[in-house]
């Protein structure tokens, strides 16, 4: 069973100091004190490889002055305690609305500067953490240009344990199943400061409904086997936990399929003590069985009564502690009474 679930909101860390540049853009007065620098900041992470400001390593950037593009996916890299592109941006005279996203994602990417700008069709693989930032009619300044980034994306952990000592449970597989991998990512058409946390962009066009593994164990052998310590199994082995936020469904069963949003673990279950296993058997029914796989599968909702959707910026820890399976066989009786033996006297 899903014991809780837990979610919490992304803050703001310190600030990492910028650098400049000294190349001309046409147009312009270039100069020393003219010249674009940024610095950025992130939020703090909520558990695991979450960026942190101390470890983003690059971000993309967009300038736009009226309807002139002064910066077209120019790639702004970490170098020690600075920030440093190339070439040189210099301030026009007319405010600057600056866009950006990190990771480095620029194939995929298409600003727009009339609408904020957006990136379209994002396909989701589970292990980028995708940070965004917006810093709206920045006038020309001496100081650099403060990027305050926040997550794009939701993020999702499973935490696997068992406490029933007379169960040994092995585990192959761990998904995500019926969720949407794809969309399009809207820019806000405000700036993401930290004193302004309601500023959020927002993803439409969702599509690509599928399962995401998880977990996976490359061959025989290398199942996990459940113990009473709550365990993340994804870390270290696919490190997928970044979720596109979205709208979860109650989970129903119709004909051998599985709908709606839900947590699939792919496991074998045996007698401890024995070794003998009792779970998958002949008698376990076929919407429960894992193709090409010794292993049944458990299904979980992720949708619950504290939990209706996967929100951006927000983390959520699933705790499922398989104890007491309802799939196992239970022992059915089947009684006869014999007759009396009529003894002749």
């Amino acid at each position: 069973m899903i014991s809780r679930f837990v979610f919490l909101s992304a803050a703001v860390a310190a600030a990492i100091l910028p650098s400049c540049s000294n190349e001309d853009v046409a147009g312009t007065e270039p100069s020393q004190e003219n010249t674009i620098s940024f610095s950025a900041v992130t939020p703090r992470p909520s558990r695991g490889a979450a960026t942190t400001t101390a470890t983003m390593k690059n971000f993309v950037v967009y300038a736009f002055t009226e309807s002139t593009k002064i910066m077209d996916g120019v790639t702004v890299t970490r170098d020690g305690g600075s920030w440093t592109y190339s070439p040189a941006a210099y301030w026009p005279s007319t405010p600057v609305n600056f866009y950006a996203y990190s990771p480095d994602i620029t194939n995929s990417t298409d600003i727009k500067g009339d609408t904020g700008g957006h990136i379209p069709d994002y396909l989701n693989n589970g292990q980028t953490d995708l940070l965004y930032s917006v810093n709206m009619n920045v006038g020309q300044q001496a100081a650099p240009v403060l990027m305050n980034f926040r997550h794009a994306m939701a993020k999702v952990n499973m935490m696997l344990s068992s406490k029933n000592e007379r169960l040994k449970i092995k585990v192959s597989h761990i998904s995500l199943c019926n969720i949407y991998l794809q969309g399009t990512f809207n820019f806000p058409d405000a700036t993401t400061a930290a004193d302004t946390p309601d500023i959020q962009g927002s993803w439409t066009d969702l599509k690509k409904q599928s399962d995401l593994l998880t977990f996976y164990a490359m061959g025989e052998g290398d199942e996990v086997t459940l113990t009473s310590t709550p365990t993340d199994y994804t870390e270290n082995n696919l490190d997928v936990c970044f979720i596109l936020p979205q709208t979860l469904n109650d989970v129903s069963l119709s004909g051998n399929e599985y709908k709606g949003s839900y947590l699939q673990v792919d496991c074998e279950i045996f007698d401890a003590a024995s070794g003998v296993k009792v779970w998958p058997t002949g008698k376990t029914p076929s919407y429960l069985l894992v193709q090409e796989s010794n292993c049944g599968r458990l299904v979980f909702p992720a949708k619950s009564g504290n939990v209706g959707e996967w929100q951006m910026g927000h983390a959520y820890v699933y705790n499922i502690s398989i104890d007491n399976p309802d799939v196992l066989d239970q022992i059915d009786f089947d009684v006869t009474v014999d007759d009396y033996v009529i003894d002749q006297m």
